[in-house]
């Protein structure tokens, strides 16, 4: 896969299309410490994010700790 010249959430997207497709996040084809790269990696880790928020409302029920 070549460096693509497509806005942030493409390139995010791509980023989660690896991910999906069972890339290690070493495949990330932008160049270290780079905007692409850090966006890149985002895509590919948001699964793991919203995984753990899903799983935290779940365990407690989906209570929103600042309403109580």
């Amino acid at each position: 896969m070549t460096p693509s010249t497509y806005s942030p959430a493409k390139i995010s997207a791509e980023g989660r299309h690896a991910r999906e497709r069972g890339d290690p996040v070493t495949a990330n084809p932008y160049p270290a410490g780079s905007d692409p790269h850090r966006t890149w990696e985002r895509g590919y880790r948001t699964p793991d994010a919203e995984a753990r928020d899903t799983s935290a409302a779940a365990t407690d029920g989906g209570a929103d700790p600042a309403e109580s």
